[in-house]
């Protein structure tokens, strides 16, 4: 009986050895590591088949067989091994196998000695020595590895080494006590099992970076040893109940026991694998968890900040990311604002032409993520190495500014040249190992990503309803607020004039109470204008003011803008105009969108007054996004280089009333975004890199951009106007 359990395991065990190595050359058969393995396996897998046959037949010709592929297994341990510890994650060197293909050709030249000549390979003579090369090697190989392993510098590579190092030395042990039911002492066939299990270990460690991923591997191989057991266990009581000559009932009962093999298999892995996966795996449930309670959560999110703030919040209590950090695209389309981090600070913005590469490789990534793991091995692997050096190289350097080892894009749903627009970054990474998420946890990210997307594109979409619903509502309560400012205002000023008299003296003789009643009328008269302007602004155009849109070139109206402006404009400030000679016609009304053009071009002015002169830019340009979405727009851009204007001011610039001079009334603004608004346009600003700020006029455009033609009607309008007070 235990040569037949010894067969059947020899059997069983060259058949999952040659599948396993099979399944890693299937991988890839240009890597040295892969090959090397493929060929191990190989030797093992024909040492085994071998000395099934050999047991089973008795043949002494099959016997000596058997000693060619064992006495290949040193130089092929030791070359795979010599590949693996050699990997530049691990960064062992690679060492040379003269000495032991010395050897091994010696132990050929015996063999055929023992064929021709003499057989002695059945001899104490010949075999204890032999064991000892064959065995020798192997433990060489557990020594090689416990250098690497003392040499060895990070910790997760240090971890993997570790596994390597026990597993080894467990499996070439307990495969050397395997001899010993040939010396007639009862032990079990375990070697074996624990080769299949090691081997099998070696192979997923190959292409499997992650420490948690080792985790995970141990779990299967459990998995995978207690199947190996309950088949070990199932075919050793048929033989110790059929006991011998009864070798056609065996097969019977082995064709019955495989069946309730494979039928128990499913349930069994699968309950293993779940408690395996609790045990050791508690945090990446929770990350999932979290995950994806927070994409539920996403859903009715309607402002950037909170979506900023929840997806931080979520990855920093899963304990499975130590920085994360969330980039969203800016208003002019230029770069990437840095709204929220924890862990080390990142940079505060990415310029988009500064990391051109990144947001290329994000691009034409096929999963939609930059891996710092992935980048590492296509630099460490030049042949295979689908982007050239430097632009590997680049991207690393920028992942470092990110303090970041994997970017999600979040890709909106519109479409550009480049392919979907690109609305904000994702990065995350785990500080306390390398390579520390697998590809499960990739797409948990870029599904993360995506839902972030969809609630950037809700987000601009509710800004619009809700910024619809308050001039609505401002519109209502005007009317009102006109009626109970106004009737006070005109019964003041009646009776302030009545104290005058017709040549403008006081009906009393003091001179004082002239001036005074004189103050009384401006300061109502400047009220007055104040109201009008408020009304103005609350005044929506609805209808009416549709029906006077047509066709306009924006050009005419920005020329007749620069030249009311620079008549009227300080001599130290330099007006420039740039125009786009194609830029697409719009549909609005020439007179109020030269009275926001002015506004616009007066405020810059004045800002620069107070650094005693500067240049205002004038320019009209094509765009394809603005803060009201994806199409095609013409754009009418304000840069100037005066005073700037202060971060805690820019959220404020368009409430009614706030004004950052003295004399202003803080109406100029908001009546120049109502007026845009009417038009289905936006204003949209932000400071300039050096000094100044740029006001940027966003208009739908009626169609594709058109080669320049005369001046459209409305030219004619233009030239009677004259400048807005």
């Amino acid at each position: 009986m235990p040569g037949n359990i010894q067969a059947i395991s020899a059997l069983l065990a060259s058949l999952l050895i040659v599948v396993i190595g099979v399944s890693v050359l299937l991988r890839d058969r240009t890597r040295r590591t892969y090959t090397s393995f493929a060929a191990f396996t190989f030797t093992l897998s024909a040492w085994h088949l071998c000395t099934f046959i050999a047991t089973v037949t008795g043949n002494d010709t099959v016997r000596w067989l058997s000693l060619w592929p064992a006495a290949a297994i040193p130089p092929t341990a030791l070359a795979f091994f010599s590949e693996f510890l050699a990997q530049p994650s691990i960064g062992g060197k690679r060492k040379s196998q003269r000495v032991t293909l010395v050897w091994t050709v010696l132990a050929f030249l015996v063999l055929i000695y023992s064929r021709l000549v003499h057989p002695i390979h059945d001899s104490l003579f010949f075999l204890v020595p032999f064991g000892i090369f064959v065995f020798g090697g192997l433990y060489r190989c557990v020594y090689d590895t416990y250098v690497q392993y003392r040499a060895t510098s990070k910790r997760v590579e240090r971890v993997r080494v570790r596994y390597v190092l026990i597993g080894g030395f467990v499996a070439v042990t307990l495969a050397l006590t395997d001899v010993l039911p040939r010396l007639g002492v009862g032990w079990p066939t375990v070697g074996h099992a624990f080769t299949i299990l090691y081997l099998y270990f070696l192979s997923q460690s190959l292409f499997r970076y992650q420490l948690i991923d080792i985790n995970e591997l141990l779990g299967k191989m459990a998995v995978l040893g207690t199947l190996v057991a309950l088949l070990w266990a199932v075919y050793g009581l048929l033989l110790a109940w059929i006991g011998r000559g009864q070798e056609g009932l065996f097969l019977l009962n082995a064709l019955v026991a495989s069946f309730v093999i494979l039928i128990l298999y499913e349930p069994v892995r699968t309950r293993l694998e779940s408690g395996i996966h609790r045990w050791l795996l508690r945090q990446r449930d929770e990350l999932r968890g979290r995950i994806e309670r927070l994409r539920r959560e996403l859903l009715r999110v309607t402002n950037v900040n909170e979506m900023a703030t929840l997806i931080l919040t979520a990855l920093e209590e899963s304990r499975r990311v130590t920085h994360a950090s969330v980039y969203l695209l800016d208003f002019a389309g230029t770069g990437y604002d840095l709204k929220g981090y924890y862990g080390t600070a990142p940079i505060e913005r990415i310029e988009s032409v500064a990391y051109r590469a990144l947001i290329t490789r994000l691009r034409a990534s096929d999963d939609h993520h930059v891996d710092r793991d992935e980048l590492r091995r296509l630099r460490d692997d030049h042949g295979r190495d689908p982007i050239d050096h430097e632009t590997v190289e680049s991207v690393s350097r920028q992942l470092d500014t990110m303090n970041a080892d994997l970017v999600f894009p979040m890709f909106g749903s519109a479409e550009t040249e480049q392919g979907p627009w690109l609305l904000g970054i994702l990065t995350v990474r785990d500080a306390r190992t390398e390579s520390a998420f697998d590809r499960d946890d990739v797409v948990l990210f870029r599904q993360l990503a995506a839902q972030a997307a969809r609630s950037i594109e809700a987000s601009e979409a509710f800004t619009r309803v809700k910024e619809r619903e308050r001039l609505a509502a401002i519109g209502e309560l005007s009317a009102g607020l006109a009626h109970e400012i106004r009737n006070p205002l005109g019964a003041i000023k009646g009776a302030a004039q009545l104290l005058v008299g017709p040549d403008g003296k006081p009906v009393e003789p003091s001179g004082e109470s002239a001036e005074f009643v004189n103050i009384i009328i401006e300061e109502v008269d400047r009220l007055n204008h104040v109201v009008t302007q408020f009304l103005d602004y609350a005044r929506s155009g609805g209808g009416e003011a549709a029906k006077r849109h047509r066709p306009l070139d924006l050009n005419d109206v920005v020329r007749k803008t620069a030249q009311l402006l620079g008549r009227d404009g300080p001599r130290n400030v330099d007006i420039r105009v740039e125009v786009d000679d194609l830029l697409p016609l719009v549909a609005g009304d020439p007179a109020p969108l030269l009275q926001v053009f002015l506004n616009l071009g007066q405020n810059a002015i004045q800002s620069m007054e107070a650094t005693k002169g500067g240049t205002l830019d004038i320019i009209t340009t094509r765009r394809r996004r603005s803060r009201l979405g994806y199409g095609s727009f013409a754009e009418v851009r304000f840069r100037d280089t005066g005073v700037g204007i202060a971060p805690e001011a820019l959220s404020k610039l368009f409430i009614p009333f706030f004004t950052t001079r003295e004399k202003g009334t803080g109406l100029g603004l908001a009546i120049s975004e109502r007026i845009v608004s009417e038009h289905g346009g936006t204003i949209e600003v932000h400071p300039n890199p050096e000094r100044g700020a740029t006001f940027s006029v966003f208009l739908p455009a009626l169609g594709p951009s058109r080669p320049p033609t005369q001046s459209e009607p409305a030219g004619e309008e233009l030239a009677a106007l004259q400048p807005v007070e």
